[in-house]
């Protein structure tokens, strides 16, 4: 968003990176690689549909092949705090 509206100022690439921090750690879901995404963004000026591929159905894949890892052993359950 902030490349696109502000442009690539250095300015808007931190305010990027820090508006993300700033959500992650609101959320609850800090995750400092995920941070790199506003400065490939600016670096590469890459367009909107870079939040869908490869970053969210990235996520969606690791999150399905820890789903099913995790739970192959009926001793383990993942995530315990979803059932």
């Amino acid at each position: 968003m902030f490349f696109h509206v502000i442009g690539d100022m250095w300015w808007s690439m931190a305010l990027a990176l820090a508006t993300a921090l700033a959500v992650m750690l609101a959320t609850n879901t800090v995750h400092p690689p995920a941070g790199s995404n506003p400065i490939i963004v600016f670096l590469l000026g890459a367009p909107w549909t870079f939040l869908i591929t490869p970053t969210l159905i990235g996520a969606v894949l690791l999150v399905i092949v820890a789903l099913i890892y995790l739970n192959l052993k009926k001793s383990l359950v993942y995530p315990s705090y979803w059932v």
